[in-house]
């Protein structure tokens, strides 16, 4: 007879939802069964249904649990910080980093890539739900960042709208997590990947506008990589 102490509730349920995350990417929500979950979870469909009562609340306990690891921790703290240009320098370098190359102990952070892959090849309904859950804060900083930068005389004028330039930043981080993620690189950029996330944040620096000289003046890949980890 086993004497392992028997789970609280809530360790239980943590459990469960760190164990479906993998067959959640795997096959998505339509995809995946009651009774895959249970078998990934360890656990009886009674004692699933126990603890969560539908497909649905367990789904969105898994997405919860990936918007609260060290890569959003360190979002938050990045959101305290003072509009200004080095904020601005600061939030580019993270969204490119953490794409092209994710944070030590965030286990949560392939699956949700992996979710986030197929909705936007079906109908991008998860993708929606994680921008409004998660982006409102961060779209606000980083045009506030953008307008201090521009008070500053450190920014030129661009033709480009400020309220979805944190966009593009963000899809050029996210289609090199993209073209990185096969075993083989689908592309061969002959360089290490921190090289490459300089090269990009250095892209995404001057296409949002931000002066030369004040680029040089803030950007740092070394130190900011040391800070975040």
């Amino acid at each position: 007879m086993s004497n392992a102490p028997r789970l609280t509730a809530e360790a239980r349920r943590e459990s469960i939802v760190e164990a479906v995350q993998d067959i959640f990417a795997e096959k998505g929500f339509d995809g995946t069964t009651i009774k895959e979950l249970a078998h990934a979870a360890g656990v009886s469909e009674a004692l699933l249904y126990k603890h969560f009562p539908s497909k649905e609340s367990l789904y969105h306990a898994m997405l919860d649990a990936c918007a609260k690891g060290p890569t959003f921790a360190e979002a938050s703290r990045i959101l305290e910080f003072e509009a200004s240009t080095s904020t601005l320098v600061v939030m580019v370098h993270f969204m490119i980093s953490h794409y092209v190359l994710g944070r030590p102990g965030d286990t949560h952070r392939a699956a949700l890539n992996s979710l986030l892959m197929r909705s936007l090849l079906d109908d991008g309904e998860l993708v929606r739900l994680m921008h409004k859950k998660l982006a409102a804060a961060w779209l606000k900083k980083f045009e506030a960042c953008l307008q201090a930068s521009a008070k500053s005389g450190e920014l030129n004028d661009v033709p480009i709208r400020k309220d979805i330039c944190v966009w593009f930043v963000q899809h050029v981080a996210f289609s090199l997590m993209l073209h990185l993620r096969p075993k083989v690189p689908a592309i061969n950029y002959k360089i290490s990947r921190e090289e490459l996330v300089s090269q990009a944040t250095w892209f995404a620096l001057l296409g949002v506008g931000l002066k030369e000289d004040a680029a040089r003046r803030y950007y740092s890949p070394k130190v900011l990589q040391l800070l975040a980890s």
